[in-house]
């Protein structure tokens, strides 16, 4: 699957040094210029941009600039996309404007991104039937690595609470994997979405049930 990311998520991620979920996640993972070069410059240290270049450099993400989608014959498509979204997210912010938008051009499966507010991206992307983008935020990135078994009850746990304590998020990981639950099988906003999970667990041989019921005990406890 290929990604687009938003800066929330980069930043939050880099903090705690746990990046490499994206990237064992993801095939591919695209940035649009302007979160590169404006939202990081503006709102991360030095230090994570440092990482995140490095790891451009190695070919981990691209950086996805307007020449590109003009070389492809998309820019006025991706306007058109953008101006769109901003009034679809009214006083929301550029970065998740254009990480929206660059998804849609370029029919990246995802956004990650960890804005949650009301009528953010990953609140309205959920509540769109059939919407074409599958918003993800960076604890459900955890949740699907563990129902993988890619990584153990513990190891979720601690990465959860890296993540929070660095970034300063007051949330808790029962009523995250609540929404988790409820959105994908007991009330789920979009039929895609389940249908997604439902694949996901076909073709990962994956007994959803029994392992949420491991995690769901261990994190109680």
């Amino acid at each position: 699957m290929e990604a687009s990311l938003d800066t929330n998520v980069i930043i939050h991620l880099y903090k705690a040094n746990l990046q490499a979920v994206l990237f064992y996640r993801f095939e591919k993972l695209k940035v649009y210029e302007f979160i590169r070069n404006h939202e990081l410059i503006n709102h991360a240290g030095q230090n994570i941009i440092d990482k995140f270049d490095k790891d451009v450099e190695d070919g981990k993400i691209e950086i996805v600039a307007d020449q590109y989608f003009k070389s492809i014959g998309m820019y006025q498509v991706f306007l058109q996309y953008v101006k769109d979204l901003r009034i679809l997210y009214d006083g929301g912010d550029l970065g998740e404007v254009y990480a929206i938008a660059m998804a849609k051009t370029l029919g990246c499966a995802c956004l990650v991104t960890d804005d949650i507010k009301e009528r953010g991206p990953h609140y309205t992307l959920m509540r769109i039937p059939d919407s074409e983008v599958i918003p993800f935020a960076f604890y459900e990135i955890l949740f699907l690595a563990f129902l993988e078994g890619k990584m153990s009850e513990m190891d979720l746990l601690e990465a959860f609470r890296l993540v929070c304590t660095i970034s300063g998020l007051a949330w808790d990981i029962r009523s995250k994997l609540k929404g988790f639950m409820k959105r994908f099988w007991k009330d789920p906003y979009s039929e895609s979405e389940k249908e997604w999970m439902s694949r996901f667990c076909i073709d990962n041989g994956i007994n959803a049930k029994a392992r949420i019921q491991i995690l769901w005990h261990y994190i109680s406890n």
